[in-house]
Protein backbone atom coordinates (compact mmCIF):
# COMPACT_ATOMS: atom_id res chain seq x y z
CA UNK A 1 0.00 0.00 0.00
CA UNK A 2 1.49 3.73 -0.85
CA UNK A 3 0.48 6.38 1.91
CA UNK A 4 1.52 10.17 1.54
CA UNK A 5 1.44 12.91 3.55
CA UNK A 6 -0.03 16.61 2.84
CA UNK A 7 1.19 19.83 4.03
CA UNK A 8 0.10 20.95 7.72
CA UNK A 9 -1.71 23.57 8.89
CA UNK A 10 -1.45 25.49 12.24
CA UNK A 11 -5.19 26.03 14.13
CA UNK A 12 -5.13 30.07 14.16
CA UNK A 13 -8.33 31.08 12.24
CA UNK A 14 -10.87 29.31 10.14
CA UNK A 15 -9.95 28.79 6.43
CA UNK A 16 -12.49 29.71 3.69
CA UNK A 17 -11.96 28.27 0.53
CA UNK A 18 -12.75 29.33 -2.68
CA UNK A 19 -15.09 27.41 -5.30
CA UNK A 20 -13.81 25.62 -7.75
CA UNK A 21 -15.15 24.01 -10.57
CA UNK A 22 -15.09 19.63 -9.66
CA UNK A 23 -13.42 17.11 -11.86
CA UNK A 24 -14.65 13.80 -12.71
CA UNK A 25 -16.75 11.50 -10.54
CA UNK A 26 -15.73 9.56 -8.29
CA UNK A 27 -13.93 6.84 -9.70
CA UNK A 28 -10.91 4.53 -8.47
CA UNK A 29 -7.35 5.71 -8.71
CA UNK A 30 -6.20 4.00 -11.84
CA UNK A 31 -8.89 5.00 -14.26
CA UNK A 32 -8.65 8.79 -12.62
CA UNK A 33 -4.62 9.19 -13.53
CA UNK A 34 -5.25 7.66 -16.97
CA UNK A 35 -7.49 9.95 -18.28
CA UNK A 36 -5.36 13.15 -16.81
CA UNK A 37 -1.87 12.16 -17.75
CA UNK A 38 -2.45 10.58 -21.22
CA UNK A 39 0.49 13.14 -22.61
CA UNK A 40 2.52 11.95 -19.65
CA UNK A 41 2.16 8.34 -18.62
CA UNK A 42 5.44 8.56 -16.92
CA UNK A 43 3.97 11.42 -14.50
CA UNK A 44 0.76 9.27 -13.60
CA UNK A 45 2.10 6.94 -10.10
CA UNK A 46 0.50 8.27 -6.84
CA UNK A 47 3.77 9.15 -5.83
CA UNK A 48 4.63 11.66 -8.88
CA UNK A 49 4.57 15.74 -8.57
CA UNK A 50 4.10 16.81 -12.01
CA UNK A 51 2.56 20.11 -10.99
CA UNK A 52 5.34 20.74 -8.10
CA UNK A 53 2.95 21.78 -5.71
CA UNK A 54 4.55 19.68 -3.05
CA UNK A 55 1.41 16.87 -2.73
CA UNK A 56 1.93 13.81 -4.72
CA UNK A 57 -0.57 12.71 -7.30
CA UNK A 58 -2.34 10.26 -4.67
CA UNK A 59 -3.12 12.90 -2.31
CA UNK A 60 -4.41 15.47 -5.71
CA UNK A 61 -6.81 12.58 -5.83
CA UNK A 62 -8.16 11.82 -2.43
CA UNK A 63 -9.08 15.78 -1.99
CA UNK A 64 -10.22 16.53 -5.59
CA UNK A 65 -7.34 18.75 -6.95
CA UNK A 66 -5.66 19.34 -9.83
CA UNK A 67 -2.53 17.18 -10.84
CA UNK A 68 -1.81 19.48 -13.21
CA UNK A 69 -2.05 22.79 -11.52
CA UNK A 70 0.19 23.58 -8.86
CA UNK A 71 -2.68 24.97 -6.45
CA UNK A 72 -1.51 23.19 -3.72
CA UNK A 73 -4.59 22.04 -1.31
CA UNK A 74 -4.47 25.02 0.96
CA UNK A 75 -7.90 24.91 2.60
CA UNK A 76 -8.94 21.51 2.22
CA UNK A 77 -7.86 20.27 5.74
CA UNK A 78 -9.30 22.98 8.35
CA UNK A 79 -8.81 23.12 11.65
CA UNK A 80 -11.70 24.16 13.50
CA UNK A 81 -11.45 24.03 17.35
CA UNK A 82 -8.91 22.96 20.33
CA UNK A 83 -8.15 22.99 23.52
CA UNK A 84 -6.39 25.30 25.72
CA UNK A 85 -3.22 23.85 28.20
CA UNK A 86 -4.42 21.82 30.89
CA UNK A 87 -6.92 20.52 29.94
CA UNK A 88 -8.76 17.58 28.15
CA UNK A 89 -11.31 18.64 25.57
CA UNK A 90 -11.76 18.49 21.66
CA UNK A 91 -10.26 18.81 18.35
CA UNK A 92 -11.91 19.25 15.54
CA UNK A 93 -10.81 19.40 11.83
CA UNK A 94 -13.14 19.33 9.14
CA UNK A 95 -11.76 18.02 5.53
CA UNK A 96 -13.03 19.53 2.07
CA UNK A 97 -12.96 16.42 -0.45
CA UNK A 98 -13.74 18.45 -3.91
CA UNK A 99 -14.36 15.28 -5.91
CA UNK A 100 -16.62 13.16 -3.40
CA UNK A 101 -15.58 10.30 -1.31
CA UNK A 102 -12.96 8.92 -3.65
CA UNK A 103 -12.80 5.18 -3.54
CA UNK A 104 -10.21 3.02 -2.79
CA UNK A 105 -8.61 5.38 -0.44
CA UNK A 106 -8.18 6.11 3.01
CA UNK A 107 -7.46 9.65 4.25
CA UNK A 108 -6.19 9.80 7.95
CA UNK A 109 -5.21 13.16 9.91
CA UNK A 110 -1.66 13.27 12.06
CA UNK A 111 -1.57 16.01 14.97
CA UNK A 112 1.48 17.08 16.42
CA UNK A 113 2.04 20.35 19.06
CA UNK A 114 5.20 21.46 17.41
CA UNK A 115 5.81 21.94 14.09
CA UNK A 116 9.22 20.68 12.92
CA UNK A 117 9.06 18.17 15.94
CA UNK A 118 8.75 14.20 15.07
CA UNK A 119 6.01 13.63 17.11
CA UNK A 120 2.95 13.13 14.86
CA UNK A 121 0.56 10.64 15.89
CA UNK A 122 -2.88 9.57 14.30
CA UNK A 123 -5.17 10.17 17.35
CA UNK A 124 -8.61 8.44 17.27
CA UNK A 125 -10.95 10.43 15.06
CA UNK A 126 -14.95 10.21 14.98
CA UNK A 127 -16.14 10.72 11.65
CA UNK A 128 -19.23 12.40 10.26
CA UNK A 129 -20.60 13.61 7.15
CA UNK A 130 -21.08 17.54 7.47
CA UNK A 131 -23.05 20.23 5.76
CA UNK A 132 -21.14 21.73 2.34
CA UNK A 133 -20.88 25.31 2.35
CA UNK A 134 -22.41 27.35 -0.90
CA UNK A 135 -18.73 28.29 -2.44
CA UNK A 136 -17.88 24.28 -2.58
CA UNK A 137 -17.72 22.68 -5.86
CA UNK A 138 -20.78 20.59 -6.83
CA UNK A 139 -20.46 16.59 -6.04
CA UNK A 140 -17.88 17.93 -3.03
CA UNK A 141 -18.94 16.40 0.66
CA UNK A 142 -16.84 17.94 3.77
CA UNK A 143 -16.42 15.79 6.67
CA UNK A 144 -15.38 16.55 10.18
CA UNK A 145 -12.85 14.80 12.24
CA UNK A 146 -13.20 14.74 16.09
CA UNK A 147 -10.99 13.34 19.10
CA UNK A 148 -10.57 13.61 22.76
CA UNK A 149 -7.18 14.60 23.63
CA UNK A 150 -4.67 16.68 26.71
CA UNK A 151 -4.91 20.22 25.94
CA UNK A 152 -2.38 22.36 24.35
CA UNK A 153 -1.96 26.06 23.36
CA UNK A 154 -0.82 25.51 19.75
CA UNK A 155 -1.30 22.38 17.26
CA UNK A 156 -0.91 21.27 14.17
CA UNK A 157 -2.34 19.02 11.54
CA UNK A 158 -1.59 17.39 8.68
CA UNK A 159 -3.00 14.59 6.08
CA UNK A 160 -2.08 11.19 4.92
CA UNK A 161 -3.37 9.13 2.17
CA UNK A 162 -3.21 5.36 2.08
CA UNK A 163 -4.15 3.57 -1.57
CA UNK A 164 -6.22 0.83 -0.36
CA UNK A 165 -7.26 -0.09 -4.03
CA UNK A 166 -6.17 1.24 -7.44
CA UNK A 167 -9.03 -0.21 -9.62
CA UNK A 168 -9.28 -3.15 -11.18
CA UNK A 169 -6.85 -5.75 -12.14
CA UNK A 170 -6.51 -8.72 -15.28
CA UNK A 171 -8.32 -11.13 -13.57
CA UNK A 172 -7.96 -14.65 -14.53
CA UNK A 173 -12.00 -15.77 -14.25
CA UNK A 174 -14.78 -13.55 -13.83
CA UNK A 175 -18.44 -14.38 -12.87
CA UNK A 176 -21.70 -11.92 -12.82
CA UNK A 177 -25.34 -13.10 -12.07
CA UNK A 178 -26.30 -13.12 -16.01
CA UNK A 179 -23.11 -14.96 -17.40
CA UNK A 180 -23.25 -18.74 -17.88
CA UNK A 181 -21.39 -21.89 -16.93
CA UNK A 182 -20.54 -22.71 -20.31
CA UNK A 183 -18.91 -19.06 -20.95
CA UNK A 184 -15.06 -19.02 -20.77
CA UNK A 185 -15.25 -16.93 -18.22
CA UNK A 186 -11.85 -15.13 -19.13
CA UNK A 187 -13.22 -11.70 -19.54
CA UNK A 188 -15.87 -9.24 -18.70
CA UNK A 189 -18.50 -9.89 -21.36
CA UNK A 190 -18.11 -14.26 -21.48
CA UNK A 191 -18.17 -14.40 -17.55
CA UNK A 192 -19.14 -17.82 -15.37
CA UNK A 193 -22.55 -17.78 -13.43
CA UNK A 194 -21.28 -18.95 -10.57
CA UNK A 195 -18.14 -18.96 -8.18
CA UNK A 196 -18.28 -22.80 -8.29
CA UNK A 197 -16.96 -22.83 -11.71
CA UNK A 198 -14.26 -20.26 -11.62
CA UNK A 199 -12.96 -21.97 -8.50
CA UNK A 200 -13.11 -25.79 -9.97
CA UNK A 201 -10.48 -24.15 -12.42
CA UNK A 202 -8.81 -21.90 -10.11
CA UNK A 203 -4.53 -22.26 -9.86
CA UNK A 204 -2.54 -20.78 -7.55
CA UNK A 205 -2.14 -16.76 -7.94
CA UNK A 206 -5.33 -16.62 -9.92
CA UNK A 207 -7.51 -13.52 -9.25
CA UNK A 208 -11.43 -14.31 -9.62
CA UNK A 209 -13.59 -11.31 -10.18
CA UNK A 210 -17.24 -10.97 -9.20
CA UNK A 211 -19.50 -9.04 -10.97
CA UNK A 212 -22.05 -6.55 -8.42
CA UNK A 213 -25.33 -7.83 -7.34
CA UNK A 214 -27.08 -10.95 -5.46
CA UNK A 215 -25.83 -14.45 -6.18
CA UNK A 216 -28.23 -17.12 -5.48
CA UNK A 217 -27.50 -20.80 -4.38
CA UNK A 218 -29.54 -23.54 -2.43
CA UNK A 219 -25.94 -25.59 -1.80
CA UNK A 220 -22.19 -25.45 -0.46
CA UNK A 221 -19.60 -23.83 -2.60
CA UNK A 222 -16.55 -25.42 -2.24
CA UNK A 223 -12.92 -23.86 -2.57
CA UNK A 224 -11.10 -26.87 -2.75
CA UNK A 225 -7.97 -26.22 -4.80
CA UNK A 226 -5.39 -25.02 -3.49
CA UNK A 227 -2.95 -21.78 -3.70
CA UNK A 228 0.32 -22.00 -2.69
CA UNK A 229 2.66 -19.59 -0.64
CA UNK A 230 2.60 -15.98 -1.69
CA UNK A 231 0.14 -17.14 -4.51
CA UNK A 232 -3.19 -17.06 -3.14
CA UNK A 233 -5.98 -17.87 -5.08
CA UNK A 234 -7.96 -14.48 -4.57
CA UNK A 235 -11.94 -13.82 -5.02
CA UNK A 236 -12.97 -10.47 -4.70
CA UNK A 237 -15.81 -7.94 -5.45
CA UNK A 238 -14.83 -6.28 -9.03
CA UNK A 239 -13.86 -2.58 -7.64
CA UNK A 240 -17.17 -0.58 -6.84
CA UNK A 241 -19.76 -3.50 -7.29
CA UNK A 242 -20.71 -5.08 -4.00
CA UNK A 243 -21.28 -8.71 -3.93
CA UNK A 244 -23.96 -10.70 -1.55
CA UNK A 245 -24.00 -14.38 -1.81
CA UNK A 246 -28.19 -15.54 -0.51
CA UNK A 247 -28.24 -19.41 0.69
CA UNK A 248 -31.88 -19.13 1.06
CA UNK A 249 -32.95 -22.75 0.23
CA UNK A 250 -30.40 -24.20 1.70
CA UNK A 251 -31.17 -27.54 3.97
CA UNK A 252 -30.33 -27.38 7.93
CA UNK A 253 -26.26 -28.16 8.15
CA UNK A 254 -25.40 -27.34 4.48
CA UNK A 255 -22.70 -24.29 4.94
CA UNK A 256 -22.70 -21.38 2.37
CA UNK A 257 -19.01 -21.45 1.40
CA UNK A 258 -16.68 -24.10 2.17
CA UNK A 259 -13.09 -23.44 2.23
CA UNK A 260 -11.20 -27.11 2.16
CA UNK A 261 -8.38 -25.94 0.42
CA UNK A 262 -5.16 -23.95 1.23
CA UNK A 263 -4.02 -20.62 0.32
CA UNK A 264 -7.18 -19.03 -0.46
CA UNK A 265 -8.09 -15.49 -0.39
CA UNK A 266 -11.48 -13.99 0.27
CA UNK A 267 -12.29 -10.31 -0.05
CA UNK A 268 -15.11 -8.37 0.68
CA UNK A 269 -18.28 -10.44 -0.12
CA UNK A 270 -20.84 -10.57 2.43
CA UNK A 271 -22.96 -13.93 2.65
CA UNK A 272 -26.96 -14.16 4.20
CA UNK A 273 -29.01 -17.43 5.14
CA UNK A 274 -26.47 -19.88 5.05
CA UNK A 275 -28.20 -23.60 6.11
CA UNK A 276 -25.30 -23.90 8.75
CA UNK A 277 -21.98 -22.15 9.12
CA UNK A 278 -21.68 -18.87 6.81
CA UNK A 279 -18.32 -19.88 5.75
CA UNK A 280 -16.36 -22.47 7.35
CA UNK A 281 -12.88 -22.82 6.88
CA UNK A 282 -11.22 -26.63 6.71
CA UNK A 283 -8.04 -25.96 4.96
CA UNK A 284 -4.54 -24.00 5.79
CA UNK A 285 -3.04 -20.31 4.92
CA UNK A 286 -6.02 -19.37 4.03
CA UNK A 287 -7.63 -15.34 4.78
CA UNK A 288 -11.22 -14.39 5.15
CA UNK A 289 -10.99 -10.43 4.85
CA UNK A 290 -13.26 -7.21 4.83
CA UNK A 291 -16.51 -10.04 5.04
CA UNK A 292 -19.91 -9.82 6.10
CA UNK A 293 -21.78 -12.72 7.49
CA UNK A 294 -25.46 -12.81 9.04
CA UNK A 295 -28.53 -14.85 9.47
CA UNK A 296 -26.68 -18.30 8.64
CA UNK A 297 -28.62 -21.23 10.64
CA UNK A 298 -25.27 -21.61 12.88
CA UNK A 299 -22.48 -19.89 12.87
CA UNK A 300 -21.04 -16.73 11.04
CA UNK A 301 -17.69 -18.28 9.76
CA UNK A 302 -16.30 -21.30 11.84
CA UNK A 303 -12.97 -22.83 12.11
CA UNK A 304 -12.90 -26.77 12.46
CA UNK A 305 -10.47 -29.48 10.36
CA UNK A 306 -8.06 -31.48 11.45
CA UNK A 307 -4.51 -30.75 12.55
CA UNK A 308 -3.44 -29.36 9.16
CA UNK A 309 -6.44 -26.53 9.43
CA UNK A 310 -3.73 -24.03 10.60
CA UNK A 311 -2.28 -20.55 10.35
CA UNK A 312 -6.21 -18.96 8.88
CA UNK A 313 -6.59 -15.29 9.09
CA UNK A 314 -10.09 -13.99 9.59
CA UNK A 315 -9.70 -10.02 9.23
CA UNK A 316 -11.63 -7.46 9.98
CA UNK A 317 -15.19 -9.36 9.00
CA UNK A 318 -18.47 -8.55 10.89
CA UNK A 319 -20.89 -11.59 11.91
CA UNK A 320 -24.33 -10.88 13.13
CA UNK A 321 -27.90 -12.38 13.84
CA UNK A 322 -26.87 -15.97 13.47
CA UNK A 323 -29.71 -18.20 14.90
CA UNK A 324 -29.68 -21.89 15.05
CA UNK A 325 -33.63 -21.95 15.01
CA UNK A 326 -33.83 -26.09 15.62
CA UNK A 327 -31.80 -25.71 19.20
CA UNK A 328 -33.22 -22.52 20.07
CA UNK A 329 -30.08 -20.26 19.83
CA UNK A 330 -27.93 -22.72 21.08
CA UNK A 331 -24.89 -23.08 18.66
CA UNK A 332 -24.94 -20.04 16.40
CA UNK A 333 -22.29 -18.00 17.19
CA UNK A 334 -20.70 -14.87 15.54
CA UNK A 335 -17.04 -17.09 15.21
CA UNK A 336 -15.81 -19.74 16.16
CA UNK A 337 -13.02 -22.37 16.25
CA UNK A 338 -13.65 -25.16 17.58
CA UNK A 339 -12.77 -29.39 18.04
CA UNK A 340 -9.70 -30.15 15.96
CA UNK A 341 -7.40 -27.97 14.00
CA UNK A 342 -4.12 -26.92 14.00
CA UNK A 343 -1.80 -23.67 15.17
CA UNK A 344 -1.77 -20.41 14.12
CA UNK A 345 -5.86 -19.12 13.72
CA UNK A 346 -5.99 -15.72 14.23
CA UNK A 347 -9.21 -13.41 14.23
CA UNK A 348 -8.68 -9.94 14.70
CA UNK A 349 -10.34 -6.34 14.09
CA UNK A 350 -13.48 -8.07 13.70
CA UNK A 351 -17.24 -7.49 15.18
CA UNK A 352 -19.94 -9.55 16.43
CA UNK A 353 -23.21 -8.47 17.60
CA UNK A 354 -26.89 -10.35 18.12
CA UNK A 355 -25.72 -13.50 17.36
CA UNK A 356 -28.02 -16.32 19.42
CA UNK A 357 -25.05 -17.89 21.51
CA UNK A 358 -21.91 -16.69 21.88
CA UNK A 359 -19.68 -13.83 20.02
CA UNK A 360 -16.29 -16.07 19.64
CA UNK A 361 -16.66 -20.16 20.87
CA UNK A 362 -13.71 -21.65 21.20
CA UNK A 363 -15.69 -25.32 22.30
CA UNK A 364 -12.96 -28.26 22.83
CA UNK A 365 -10.76 -26.55 20.62
CA UNK A 366 -7.23 -28.19 20.53
CA UNK A 367 -4.67 -25.59 19.47
CA UNK A 368 -3.75 -21.85 20.90
CA UNK A 369 -6.71 -19.40 19.01
CA UNK A 370 -5.35 -15.48 19.28
CA UNK A 371 -8.15 -12.80 19.53
CA UNK A 372 -7.29 -9.74 18.99
CA UNK A 373 -8.77 -6.09 18.56
CA UNK A 374 -12.40 -7.74 17.94
CA UNK A 375 -15.57 -6.62 19.79
CA UNK A 376 -18.50 -8.99 21.18
CA UNK A 377 -21.99 -7.25 22.46
CA UNK A 378 -25.58 -8.12 22.60
CA UNK A 379 -24.50 -12.23 22.50
CA UNK A 380 -27.73 -13.98 23.47
CA UNK A 381 -30.18 -11.12 23.33
CA UNK A 382 -33.46 -12.72 21.89
CA UNK A 383 -34.13 -11.07 18.54
CA UNK A 384 -35.14 -13.73 17.22
CA UNK A 385 -38.67 -13.95 18.98
CA UNK A 386 -38.18 -17.64 20.24
CA UNK A 387 -40.39 -19.03 22.89
CA UNK A 388 -38.24 -21.06 24.33
CA UNK A 389 -34.66 -19.38 24.00
CA UNK A 390 -31.51 -21.71 24.71
CA UNK A 391 -29.06 -18.82 23.66
CA UNK A 392 -26.31 -18.57 26.42
CA UNK A 393 -24.61 -15.20 25.52
CA UNK A 394 -21.18 -15.03 26.59
CA UNK A 395 -18.96 -12.53 24.62
CA UNK A 396 -15.78 -14.44 24.40
CA UNK A 397 -16.13 -18.07 25.43
CA UNK A 398 -12.08 -19.26 25.66
CA UNK A 399 -12.94 -23.16 25.49
CA UNK A 400 -14.72 -25.76 26.77
CA UNK A 401 -15.23 -30.15 27.23
CA UNK A 402 -12.21 -29.86 30.26
CA UNK A 403 -9.92 -29.96 27.10
CA UNK A 404 -6.92 -28.32 28.04
CA UNK A 405 -5.69 -25.65 25.33
CA UNK A 406 -4.62 -22.16 25.92
CA UNK A 407 -5.92 -19.37 24.05
CA UNK A 408 -4.64 -15.23 23.92
CA UNK A 409 -7.59 -12.63 24.24
CA UNK A 410 -5.73 -9.23 23.85
CA UNK A 411 -7.58 -5.80 23.31
CA UNK A 412 -10.95 -6.90 22.99
CA UNK A 413 -14.26 -5.37 24.05
CA UNK A 414 -16.82 -7.57 25.95
CA UNK A 415 -20.10 -5.39 26.52
CA UNK A 416 -24.13 -5.62 26.77
CA UNK A 417 -23.97 -9.55 26.22
CA UNK A 418 -26.32 -11.44 28.13
CA UNK A 419 -24.15 -13.79 29.79
CA UNK A 420 -20.30 -13.58 31.03
CA UNK A 421 -17.92 -11.13 28.74
CA UNK A 422 -14.36 -13.33 28.91
CA UNK A 423 -16.08 -16.69 30.10
CA UNK A 424 -13.27 -19.62 30.63
CA UNK A 425 -15.86 -22.06 30.22
CA UNK A 426 -14.60 -25.31 31.67
CA UNK A 427 -11.27 -25.19 29.70
CA UNK A 428 -8.13 -26.34 32.14
CA UNK A 429 -5.47 -24.70 30.85
CA UNK A 430 -4.54 -20.70 31.70
CA UNK A 431 -5.76 -17.95 29.47
CA UNK A 432 -3.83 -15.14 28.38
CA UNK A 433 -6.25 -12.31 28.39
CA UNK A 434 -4.53 -9.19 28.59
CA UNK A 435 -5.56 -5.33 27.84
CA UNK A 436 -9.10 -5.78 27.48
CA UNK A 437 -12.45 -3.91 28.31
CA UNK A 438 -14.98 -5.10 29.56
CA UNK A 439 -18.42 -3.38 30.35
CA UNK A 440 -22.20 -4.42 31.34
CA UNK A 441 -21.78 -7.77 31.04
CA UNK A 442 -25.26 -8.96 32.39
CA UNK A 443 -23.05 -11.92 34.28
CA UNK A 444 -19.93 -11.67 35.01
CA UNK A 445 -17.60 -9.01 33.06
CA UNK A 446 -14.50 -11.62 33.59
CA UNK A 447 -15.48 -15.18 34.84
CA UNK A 448 -12.08 -17.18 34.59
CA UNK A 449 -12.66 -18.99 37.75
CA UNK A 450 -15.05 -22.37 36.33
CA UNK A 451 -15.31 -25.42 37.79
CA UNK A 452 -12.83 -28.13 37.07
CA UNK A 453 -13.15 -30.46 39.28
CA UNK A 454 -13.46 -33.43 36.49
CA UNK A 455 -9.78 -32.47 35.47
CA UNK A 456 -7.43 -30.88 36.85
CA UNK A 457 -5.88 -27.22 35.71
CA UNK A 458 -2.90 -27.46 34.08
CA UNK A 459 -2.01 -24.33 34.13
CA UNK A 460 -2.49 -20.72 35.45
CA UNK A 461 -4.16 -17.86 33.99
CA UNK A 462 -2.07 -14.25 32.76
CA UNK A 463 -4.84 -11.10 33.41
CA UNK A 464 -3.09 -8.18 32.73
CA UNK A 465 -3.82 -4.54 32.09
CA UNK A 466 -7.73 -5.74 31.90
CA UNK A 467 -10.59 -2.80 32.50
CA UNK A 468 -14.03 -4.42 34.13
CA UNK A 469 -16.85 -1.62 34.86
CA UNK A 470 -20.31 -1.96 35.73
CA UNK A 471 -20.83 -6.32 35.16
CA UNK A 472 -23.96 -7.42 36.56
CA UNK A 473 -22.21 -9.91 38.73
CA UNK A 474 -18.66 -10.40 40.33
CA UNK A 475 -15.38 -10.54 38.56
CA UNK A 476 -13.90 -14.23 39.50
CA UNK A 477 -10.53 -15.76 38.75
CA UNK A 478 -9.18 -19.17 39.31
CA UNK A 479 -6.64 -19.58 42.85
CA UNK A 480 -3.38 -18.59 41.61
CA UNK A 481 -4.07 -16.96 38.52
CA UNK A 482 -1.17 -13.96 38.05
CA UNK A 483 -3.28 -10.87 37.72
CA UNK A 484 -1.41 -7.79 37.01
CA UNK A 485 -2.04 -3.93 36.77
CA UNK A 486 -5.46 -4.82 36.42
CA UNK A 487 -8.68 -2.14 37.11
CA UNK A 488 -10.12 -3.35 40.72
CA UNK A 489 -5.86 -4.04 41.26
CA UNK A 490 -4.96 -0.37 40.74
CA UNK A 491 -7.35 2.30 40.71
CA UNK A 492 -9.59 3.15 43.48
CA UNK A 493 -12.35 3.96 44.52
CA UNK A 494 -13.34 1.35 41.44
CA UNK A 495 -13.27 2.34 38.21
CA UNK A 496 -16.77 3.72 37.21
CA UNK A 497 -18.63 4.95 33.92
CA UNK A 498 -16.73 9.08 34.87
CA UNK A 499 -13.49 7.25 33.85
CA UNK A 500 -14.24 6.78 30.38
CA UNK A 501 -15.32 9.41 27.54
CA UNK A 502 -18.79 7.74 26.73
CA UNK A 503 -20.78 4.78 27.32
CA UNK A 504 -23.11 5.35 23.81
CA UNK A 505 -22.76 2.44 21.83
CA UNK A 506 -24.88 3.29 19.25
CA UNK A 507 -22.59 3.28 16.65
CA UNK A 508 -20.84 0.48 17.58
CA UNK A 509 -22.23 -1.05 14.51
CA UNK A 510 -21.63 1.78 12.10
CA UNK A 511 -19.55 1.87 9.51
CA UNK A 512 -16.44 0.83 9.38
CA UNK A 513 -13.24 2.90 8.19
CA UNK A 514 -12.06 3.00 4.39
CA UNK A 515 -9.22 0.45 5.36
CA UNK A 516 -11.45 -2.00 6.81
CA UNK A 517 -10.29 -1.48 10.32
CA UNK A 518 -13.07 -0.81 12.88
CA UNK A 519 -14.86 2.27 13.62
CA UNK A 520 -12.93 4.67 15.66
CA UNK A 521 -15.37 5.92 18.72
CA UNK A 522 -15.14 7.98 22.07
CA UNK A 523 -17.01 4.43 23.39
CA UNK A 524 -15.32 2.72 26.33
CA UNK A 525 -12.15 5.09 25.86
CA UNK A 526 -10.52 6.29 28.33
CA UNK A 527 -10.64 9.69 29.66
CA UNK A 528 -7.33 11.25 28.40
CA UNK A 529 -5.09 12.18 31.61
CA UNK A 530 -7.73 9.72 33.54
CA UNK A 531 -7.23 7.81 36.33
CA UNK A 532 -6.77 4.63 33.10
CA UNK A 533 -4.01 5.93 31.53
CA UNK A 534 -0.07 4.70 32.40
CA UNK A 535 -1.18 2.36 34.58
CA UNK A 536 -0.65 -1.16 33.29
CA UNK A 537 2.33 -3.41 33.36
CA UNK A 538 4.57 -3.77 29.85
CA UNK A 539 3.28 -7.41 28.49
CA UNK A 540 5.00 -7.48 24.95
CA UNK A 541 2.00 -5.38 23.62
CA UNK A 542 2.54 -1.67 21.76
CA UNK A 543 1.70 1.30 24.43
CA UNK A 544 1.96 4.89 24.34
CA UNK A 545 2.97 6.99 26.79
CA UNK A 546 5.36 5.77 29.78
CA UNK A 547 3.03 2.64 30.52
CA UNK A 548 0.31 0.51 28.91
CA UNK A 549 -2.99 2.35 29.85
CA UNK A 550 -5.65 -0.08 31.25
CA UNK A 551 -8.13 -1.62 28.66
CA UNK A 552 -8.21 -2.04 25.03
CA UNK A 553 -7.30 1.46 24.10
CA UNK A 554 -4.41 3.85 24.18
CA UNK A 555 -4.78 7.65 25.23
CA UNK A 556 -2.90 9.24 22.40
CA UNK A 557 -0.26 11.74 23.96
CA UNK A 558 1.18 14.84 21.98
Amino acid sequence: MTRLSARCTQLILPVFLVGVLPLNGAQFYNDWAATRFTDIPAQSGATNDPDGDGNANLVEFAFGTDPRVPDAITGIVNPKSGSTSGTNGIFSVEVLERAGRQPGVQIDLLLSSRLNGANWFRPWWLRAITNSLPSDPIGSVRESFTTRLPGTNAWFVRATVQLIEAGAEAAKYYVATNGSDGNAGTDTNHPFATLGKAADLANPGDLIYLRGGIYKSSSTISLSRNGAPGRSIRVRPYPGEPVMFDFTGEGTGTDGISISGDCWWLYGLETTNAGHNGIRLSGASNAVERCVVHNSGNTGIHITGDTNTSYNLVLNCDSYHNYDAPKHGQDADGFSAKWIFGPGNVFSGCRSWENADDGWDLWMGTNTVVITNCWAFRMGTNIFGDTDWQGNGNGFKLGGGYVGTPHTLVRCLAFGNMANGVDQNNNIAGQTVDNNTAWANRGANFDLDHDSTNAPMKSVHIVRNNLSIAGRSADSFRSGSLRTNNSWQVVSPVATNSDLLSVDYSLATGPRRDDGGLPELPFLRPVPTGRLVNQGVKNGNAYVGSAPDIGAYESPEW
